[in-house]
Parts: structure tokens; C-alpha cells; sequence
């Protein structure tokens, strides 16, 4: 799956990711930011891999 999102004036969020067993795989963040250090972004991934593709924003947002 792949989605992108830009606010007018803002930047660009890109979303890259596939669903296996109602699992989030092989996610990837990126877009026009940047995060400091330079690892957050590959924490963010990590952090996403493995939940559940049918929970609610309140699930991933937790």
C-alpha cells in the first residue's frame, strides 16, 4: 500500500506499507522532513510494524 498526504503549505507525509494477517509489514515513513537524530524515523517504522491494519486511529495513536 502506499499513501501520501501534504497539508496546503505544509509537507509532504508518504506512507509505504503491506498487510499480512491483519498485520502491518515492511512499513516505511518518509516525505520532505526532517526528525532529529536521524534514527527517530527507523524507531517510528519500527514502532508501527506489527500492529494490528484493522485497529482504530486511538490504537495507533497510543
Amino acid at each position: 500500500m502506499h499513501g501520501e498526504y501534504k497539508m496546503p503549505g505544509g509537507k509532504l507525509v508518504v506512507a509505504d506499507l503491506e498487510v499480512r494477517d491483519d498485520k502491518l509489514t515492511r512499513v516505511r515513513i518518509s516525505g520532505d522532513f526532517f526528525l532529529e537524530p536521524d534514527s527517530t524515523l527507523t524507531l517510528i517504522d519500527v514502532a508501527l510494524e506489527g500492529l494490528p491494519a484493522s485497529a482504530g486511529d486511538k490504537h495507533h495513536a497510543a
